[in-house]
């Protein structure tokens, strides 16, 4: 039979080398005989108790390790089919699992009730320890299915994608052509067990006869990753001896992402980035540097995907992706859009789940992104839709103050079309990843819409709903009756302090103005009041000390029309008036200004050298 069983990889290890340690977790380790003696044992206990047909699908709803992997390869040898489901998660409608493999602690989340056979790893342990040890007889046609492997649902439901033994014989195939892993890497994955990444490395780290390393504590020689985990790992300048290979997967490394990790390498190790949807079983395209052309520019701006796998192809039709699984078949749309100039590597360019619609217009937000990633105080950015309007997610890049809405919109100035633009820019500590490491847009909290709803919730206890632009219109519809007040009943108020039929023309028209400007100024005032904390608030300066300018604004507008009066009607041998006006008005305005100047600069004093240049 070519190619064989997945599972055969595994047990020709075992005969090879049966004491070398297979997995390591933060409560085990096993060698590869320990690990195949378990797993013969709970095969045997499959087919006792569940007799499944070749191809049977049974539901692994654990993600405790390494009983996982003993669940998987159990449920291979015994010629079924697996499909690790979280118990956190709902299992998929669909999945038809003939049985269910899974802890005494989740039975009650993940038994459906539908009477199928359950088997709990823990309390069935004497059961199944009490079958032999050796292996079956049985071994399953390489057509079958092996598995069921799960999309990231980060764009909609998560979705069940069947996969063949030869499928993933293929896999590894090619994988073992690019990593040229041995028995000797102890190999780190990271990866959640219910996901694609955790099912490839598996079978890339078990089929090289390698150790599986499932904690951080141990030492390990090869890391299987994400971005984030991957920057955690090389940026906090952690000794880690020995570490030759990075391969990341899960979300795309940005170019200057990649050089940058890569630069905290030893010399001559190398750093991947790995493309492998689940339609194609997580085996799709590999990028390293060496793979380009040239220098590229703006390198912030760019994600590659670089070249197939062996036995895999990539080709673009009308900009979106489509790959070639390993070992032939039909070509498979990948919902990712990307580009190719001449042989150069293949480059990603967003995905088309991702672009939304506002105002009639499709905005490319892969576009927007890459432009946002590249001012210097950004780490990453996620545009979405909300409320009819663009917004931007913005995570600052780490020991940087995250710049402002408008700093961003300006930055994005002629980078991107002006509708493209985000009106609403909400800075963020971090961004919600799925198990994979993958951003999760469906748990980005939306700020509130602009709309009669929230403006009238936004009226009580001091506007929570309101946003900066629906503070500034109220404001604005305050300040205009307040000037025309103040001017109207200047003298009701003060009688004599705007008196200026003592003035000869033209300076009496000075002092008109005057009167105008102190009026203007105290609305201007009133509407700093009701709309300016919002606005002062993108700036990102500390809270205290933004409240702090906000006031000290408004006193510095507000102030001169009650102080210009006053001081008018005060005689001007009047000392102890004319001390309490000081006091009142004039020390409390220096006070204000330095306040204010203390804000301003706040952002450059803070801010990192570079950002300065």
């Amino acid at each position: 039979m070519p190619g064989g069983a997945l599972h055969q990889l595994f047990e020709d290890r075992v005969r090879a080398e049966p004491d070398r340690t297979a997995v390591i977790t933060d409560r085990a380790r096993l060698s590869y005989r320990r690990l195949d003696e378990r797993a013969n044992r709970l095969a045997r206990h499959l087919t006792e108790t569940v007799r499944l047909p070749a191809g049977g699908l049974v539901a692994i709803r654990t993600v405790r390790t390494p009983d996982v992997l003993v669940a998987v390869l159990g449920v291979l040898k015994a010629g079924g089919a697996y499909a690790v489901v979280g118990p956190e998660s709902t299992e998929p409608p669909g999945l038809h699992a003939r049985a269910l493999i899974t802890h005494q602690a989740h039975l009650a989340r993940v038994d459906d009730g539908s009477g199928r056979p359950v088997i709990c790893l823990d309390t069935d342990a004497a059961a199944i320890d009490a079958h032999c040890g050796d292996p079956l007889d049985e071994t399953a046609a390489a057509g079958a299915q092996a598995a069921v492997l799960f999309t990231a649902g980060t764009t909609g439901a998560r979705r069940g994608v069947p996969v063949s033994h030869a499928l993933l014989r293929a896999a590894y195939d090619a994988w073992a052509q690019v990593y040229r892993l041995t028995g000797d890497d102890q190999v780190l994955v990271t990866a959640a067990p219910d996901t694609t990444e955790f099912n490839s490395g598996w079978i890339r780290t078990l089929g090289a006869g390698a150790t599986l390393n499932l904690t951080r504590s141990e030492a390990f020689t090869v890391a299987d990753t994400d971005p984030v985990t991957a920057a955690s790992l090389l940026d906090h300048g952690t000794e880690l001896p020995g570490l030759w290979l990075v391969a990341v997967g899960g979300e795309r490394l940005r170019l200057d992402e990649q050089v940058r990790l890569g630069s905290r390498l030893a010399p001559g190790a190398r750093l991947i980035s790995v493309y492998g949807p689940t339609e194609v079983a997580g085996c799709g395209t590999w990028f390293e540097t060496g793979q380009l052309l040239g220098p590229v520019e703006d390198p912030e701006r760019h994600a590659y995907l670089g070249q197939p796998f062996p036995g895999c192809a990539a080709r673009i039709r009308k900009g979106q992706i489509w790959l070639t699984p390993p070992g032939g078949g039909d070509a498979v749309p990948t919902g990712d859009l990307g580009r190719q100039e001449g042989s150069g590597p293949l480059e990603f360019r967003g995905r088309m789940a991702h672009r939304v619609t506002v105002d009639g217009r499709t905005v490319d937000t892969y576009r927007v992104e890459t432009a946002l990633a590249g001012h210097p105080r950004v780490d990453e950015a996620v545009v979405g839709e909300g409320g009819g309007r663009l917004i931007a997610y913005v995570l600052p890049a780490p020991r940087s103050a995250s710049p402002g809405a408008e700093t961003l919109r300006s930055h994005l100035t002629g980078v991107v079309p002006a509708a493209d633009i985000p009106r609403t820019v909400v800075p963020i500590t971090s961004l919600p990843r799925n198990s994979a490491g993958k951003v999760d847009r469906k748990a980005l909290v939306r700020p509130p819409a602009r709309s009669a709803t929230s403006r009238s919730a936004g009226s009580k206890g001091g506007g929570g709903a309101f946003n900066a632009e629906d503070r500034a219109v109220a404001g604005l519809a305050v300040a205009f009756p307040v000037a025309i007040m103040s001017f109207l009943f200047t003298d009701v108020i003060w009688p004599g302090s705007t008196d200026l039929s003592l003035v000869p023309d033209p300076w009496a028209w000075f002092f008109r103005g005057l009167y105008v400007a102190e009026s203007l100024a105290l609305a201007a005032g009133v509407w700093f009041l009701i709309g300016g904390r919002r606005l002062m608030s993108s700036l990102s300066r500390p809270k205290g000390l933004t409240s702090a300018a906000h006031l000290a604004i408004v006193y510095l507008l507000a102030s001169w029309w009650p102080q210009d009066n006053l001081y008018r009607l005060a005689a001007k041998q009047d000392w102890p008036r004319q001390a309490a006006l000081v006091y009142t008005f004039n020390v409390p305005l220096m006070i204000a200004a330095g306040v204010v100047a203390a804000w301003a600069v706040w952002g450059a004093l803070k801010s990192d050298p570079e950002d300065q240049k």
